[in-house]
């Protein structure tokens, strides 16, 4: 069985701090509703091990998989891997095929203490491979480690893609040009009377010149187009009313 719902764990201090702006949950976001899986929540902790433990642990207890995001790299403050492997309850090992390809790519010389740190896996891990990098990502249990550079995330995160969703949603996005408050009440309605897709308002300009979109999903195409029909009928209806 695929994934059908996944979490983001998002570890850095960077992120936190604002020096970085995040942008791996995003791209995350966008593939997993593509494939058809439901992003269910995205946490953002820093490096510290405690936090990345006890929010990993309630993620992938919650959730069918959880995709995490830095923190893998060759420096002090890179302490992903061994949060995982206290979380498995493993050893943290050193993998003699990552060591034995980056002495090949770089030579014995180049084969400093950093990248021996990024040789460093759960014991029991599976590796995740992609063309931007070397040093892999791992996949222990329902966890997938990825890398925090957004090139590398990006390519990690299409090495894995295979194992999530199914069925693929669709979206449909409506114009809007009148206050939210006027039509909440008729948009409830409608949501009670279609469970199977996902509506939500999202103004994007307010006071006398209102504007925004009502954004419906669904894997339900056919659900999802009575209830685009129903948005559209309640909004026409309104227009006339006004």
């Amino acid at each position: 069985m695929k994934h059908q719902t996944a979490a983001i764990l998002v570890i850095g201090n960077e992120i936190l701090s604002g020096r970085t702006r995040e942008a791996n949950a995003h791209l995350a976001a966008k593939q997993l509703f593509k494939r058809g899986c439901k992003l269910a929540e995205i946490a953002i902790v820093p490096d510290i091990e405690a936090r990345i433990v006890t929010t990993l642990n309630r993620l992938r207890a919650d959730f069918d998989a959880v995709i995490t995001s830095g923190g893998i790299g060759p420096t002090h403050d890179d302490i992903t891997m061994d949060s995982i492997a206290f979380a498995f309850g493993k050893e943290l090992i050193e993998h003699r095929y990552i060591v034995q390809e980056m002495a090949e790519h770089y030579g014995e010389d180049g084969l400093n203490d950093g990248r021996r740190r990024m040789a460093r896996v759960p014991e029991g891990a599976s590796l995740i491979r992609c063309q931007k990098t070397i040093a892999p990502g791992v996949q222990i249990g329902n966890v997938y480690v990825l890398a925090g550079v957004p090139d590398i995330f990006a390519s990690q995160l299409e090495a894995i893609l295979g194992d999530f969703g199914g069925r693929s949603f669709q979206r449909r996005e409506i114009e809007v040009d009148m206050a939210e408050s006027s039509f909440a009440a008729s948009l409830d309605r409608i949501q009670v009377q279609f469970p199977d897709v996902e509506i939500g308002s999202y103004p994007s300009h307010c006071g006398n010149r209102p504007h925004g979109k009502i954004c419906l999903n669904s894997k339900n195409g056919d659900a999802l187009l009575k209830a685009v029909q129903a948005v559209q009928t309640m909004l026409a209806k309104l227009h006339a009313e006004s």
